[in-house]
């Protein structure tokens, strides 16, 4: 089978598999013009029955740079035939309206807030992101370092109902040689090149020294990664399973009785945005079976133990 075929349509038979799975036709695709949106957008656009909006976020950050992308965006969505919609965003200002976000946190929260916009407003099925298995694998990898549990070591998920990402069981070389193969050029934002961000810091700097010592690792971590996940679930259904219905209170008994209490208690109580200590506390009190009432106090409302019943107040 020639080589070049092999490639376009491999990559192409994925995305196919994906959008097939969820059970959609109608995407907002998000493009940014690096490398991994435009295959993205082209494979999208070669699957059967898809109706597709591509969606440019302009941050203005980058000068020139980033009217460039913008420019680069326009011309190939016109090749493709693919309506886009551009959203000017004034990112400093964001970030002084919330004084406590990172500039990355900020441009994510803007990107994402404007695509579930659309979204409803289009009534579209899924927005539709070209991260690939290194994001994934450096999405891990921060996670892990965080201190993260499965949950944040499964990484990222192909599709969450919102968010789909076809290409997430595809690495960078595979998505390059794919756009070789279709004739299409991408660009390269220059603040990927930098290792001033974290992930920019792993992508750049670490992972390519692991990769020298362990030539299988994306092998090795793809499968850690599959692997996290499935015990992920395993957990998931477990925690569901033992938590109260319908706003009734978690007994102590129950909590103390569960595998893990604090990660039990910690999904009872992250609606009210607990410290990462809250629950190693409530644990401690409800292990001391004190008959006095103890209460904590958090962003989002109050957490009360009494009589060995943990009760959430949340604020309106």
């Amino acid at each position: 089978m020639n080589f070049q075929y092999y490639k376009r349509h491999a990559l192409e038979k994925v995305v196919s598999g994906a959008i097939k799975s969820a059970q959609a036709t109608k995407f907002i695709v998000a493009i940014s013009g690096g490398a991994d949106s435009i295959a993205l957008l082209a494979s999208l656009a070669s699957a059967r029955h898809t109706q597709l909006l591509a969606a440019h976020c302009n941050f203005h950050l980058r000068g020139e740079e980033s009217i460039r992308d913008q420019q680069f965006v326009e011309k190939i969505c016109s090749d493709l035939g693919i309506r886009l919609l551009v959203h000017n965003f004034d990112v400093p200002e964001y970030q002084r309206q919330n004084p406590s976000t990172s500039l990355e946190m900020a441009c994510r929260d803007l990107r994402y807030e404007w695509f579930r916009q659309l979204l409803s407003e289009y009534n579209y099925d899924r927005i539709a992101t070209g991260h690939n298995a290194d994001d994934n694998i450096e999405t891990m990898l921060l996670n892990l370092l965080r201190g993260s549990g499965t949950t944040g070591l499964r990484a990222m998920l192909p599709d969450t109902g919102t968010v789909i990402r076809p290409l997430l069981t595809l690495h960078r070389n595979e998505i390059e040689a794919y756009l070789k193969t279709k004739g299409l050029d991408y660009i390269v934002d220059s603040s990927n090149l930098t290792s001033d961000f974290r992930r920019n810091f792993l992508r750049n700097d670490i992972l390519p020294m692991l990769r020298q010592r362990w030539h299988g690792l994306n092998k090795a971590l793809d499968r850690s990664i599959k692997l996290i996940k499935a015990e992920n679930e395993v957990v998931e259904k477990a925690v569901a399973d033992a938590l109260p219905k319908d706003g009734t209170p978690l007994l102590s008994t129950t909590a103390l009785s569960f595998p893990a209490p604090e990660l039990l208690i910690r999904r009872y109580i992250h609606p009210l945005q607990p410290l990462t200590t809250t629950a190693e506390e409530i644990v401690a009190a409800m292990r001391a079976e004190k008959s006095d009432i103890r209460r904590w106090h958090l962003p989002g409302g109050t957490v009360t133990l009494r009589g060995q019943k943990l009760f959430l107040t949340q604020k309106n």
